[in-house]
């Protein structure tokens, strides 16, 4: 039997004998069907995306989170790597995976300048996008004041360059500013409930598009306007991320952080290969919960108070 644990549960395991004896009786049951290898589970770059936001916080107890997930799986790791049509099950060192993060995430570009600065010739194309002006319309935008928070630079300089510059700095800003994110979210909801509630636009909407359920809510907006981009050679992987990216910016139960709503749709997605996914996080049970039924995914979502679920 194959369960997938999220990193809070790790968390309990590695804090077992410091437990509350009521709660300790659950993580013990657990860490024996673990070591007696009646269920297996693995770790993810999900759990190394966590992991890492705790490092840069304290770099104090890296090496004893990690030697404890990497006890409980063995270093069997499941990833999603880039360009692959499938998620990867092998073993992989989790420390030596680690070290490989850490100098990934060190290479992120700062800005929109520095992105393309090892591409002499990408740098120059980039630059001929400054003399490409923005659609007269788009000034129009800016009578919503969102607008004008995350098209600045655009404002002052109606450019290709300047709006693309835009988009990169709005959408670092969102992974770092909880205030801007919870903003964006707010008025993301605000305006598909007025979609909602218009009659007559709802009956364009009927007469155009015949699939459509009776009673719509905020996601199906979503599914009519988001653009069939292929974002991933994997269709499961881009499934599981928008359907779970929907449900929270519809408001079901919304993470007020984008990184962790970001990591708690790729624990879902990788979670999707096991038979139950374990998980103390209300949120993220409840928007994987909706995501699994709406794909038709058989993985059952448990916390640990359901635990006796895993041997019935």
């Amino acid at each position: 039997m194959k369960v997938y644990i999220d990193l809070n549960i790790f968390d309990r395991l590695e804090k077992l004998d410091r437990l509350d004896p009521t709660e300790k009786s659950s993580y013990q049951y657990l860490s024996d069907l673990l070591t007696s290898k009646r269920i297996i589970t693995a770790y993810s770059n999900a759990h190394l995306n966590d992991l890492f936001r705790g490092f840069q916080k304290n770099p104090t107890y890296i090496d004893g989170h990690l030697l404890n997930i990497q006890h409980f799986t063995n270093n069997l790791c499941i990833c999603q790597y880039w360009g692959e049509k499938n998620a990867t099950w092998h073993y992989r060192n989790i420390f030596d995976f680690f070290e490989e993060k850490k100098k990934d995430w060190g290479h992120e570009p700062i800005s929109y300048e520095t992105l393309f600065e090892d591409f002499p010739l990408m740098q120059a194309t980039m630059e001929l996008y400054k003399n490409v002006p923005l659609p007269s319309e788009f000034r129009k935008g800016y009578e919503n004041p969102i607008f004008g928070i995350m098209f600045p630079l655009s404002k002052l300089q109606p450019n290709m360059y300047a709006l693309q510059t835009d988009i990169f700095n709005f959408q670092t800003r969102l992974k770092s500013d909880y205030g801007l994110y919870k903003s964006f979210k707010s008025h993301l909801i605000t305006s598909l409930n007025k979609l909602r509630n218009n009659k007559e636009l709802i009956k364009s909407f009927n007469s155009n598009f015949k699939s459509l359920p009776q009673h719509l809510e905020l996601t199906d907006f979503f599914d009519l306007y988001t653009p069939n981009n292929k974002c991933s050679e994997n269709l499961m992987y881009q499934k599981v991320i928008e359907i779970f990216f929907k449900f929270d910016i519809a408001g079901y139960k919304s993470d007020g952080h984008f990184n962790n709503m970001f990591d708690d749709a790729l624990h879902t997605f990788y979670a999707a290969h096991f038979d139950f996914f374990l998980t103390n996080d209300d949120r993220c049970k409840y928007k994987a919960e909706k995501t699994y039924s709406k794909l038709s995914i058989k993985t059952k979502v448990l916390k640990m108070d359901e635990i006796h679920f895993l041997e019935q």
